[in-house]
């Protein structure tokens, strides 16, 4: 008795009009973040024969980010966006550093890759060798999340941990944070 039911499914769809599709622009994506030292460098150092140090060094972080088109028929318009964390050498209160975005025009079923780098974070490190005291200060690197925007609309996340990706799912919280940037 199924059968009756089943014919009059296929015919009531087959009768209605076949929706276009827009073929302008892809709404499939997927994002792939290779994450790198990117460049260091050390802008002071000084070391005692007694086995006291400090040293001050300037780092970034690199990535190498890959969009792919999921769409086989159309085009993929896409803006990435990404955004480097930092926290204080002596801290856990995170902050944003830097940001950036690019534009993408990617074919149907391929993938542009390129990479960014971060501006430069500096933290100090000071040992004394005679009473045990080690000071840090300055500024850590503390990940990254890099979106994927097509037409406006976020349709894909990646972070460099769990927690940075649900700090993303959160619009206000995330809003605050991108007005609070902290320039190092």
């Amino acid at each position: 008795m199924k059968t009756p039911l089943l014919l009059f499914v296929i015919a009531s769809l087959a009768s209605q009009p076949a929706r276009a599709q827009d073929p302008a622009a892809s709404k499939s994506a997927t994002v792939d973040v290779v994450e790198s030292n990117g460049n260091a460098a050390t802008l002071e150092s000084w070391a005692s024969a007694y086995g006291s140090f400090d040293k001050t060094k300037a780092t970034t972080r690199a990535l190498g980010i890959t969009v792919r088109n999921m769409s086989a028929t159309a085009p993929g318009d896409f803006e990435v966006e990404w955004f480097f964390f930092g926290k204080p050498a002596n801290g856990s209160k995170r902050f944003l550093y830097d940001k950036g975005s690019q534009r993408l025009a990617v074919k149907p079923s391929a993938f542009e890759k390129f990479a960014v780098a971060s501006k430069e974070l500096t933290s100090e490190r000071y040992h004394s060798a005679s009473s045990g005291y080690t000071y840090h200060s300055g500024d850590k690197a503390d990940g990254w999340i890099v979106r994927v925007k097509s037409g406006g609309e976020v349709i894909r996340v990646k972070g460099s941990n769990a927690q940075l990706e649900q700090l993303e799912h959160d619009k206000a919280g995330f809003e605050i944070m991108l007005k609070n940037m902290r320039n190092p």
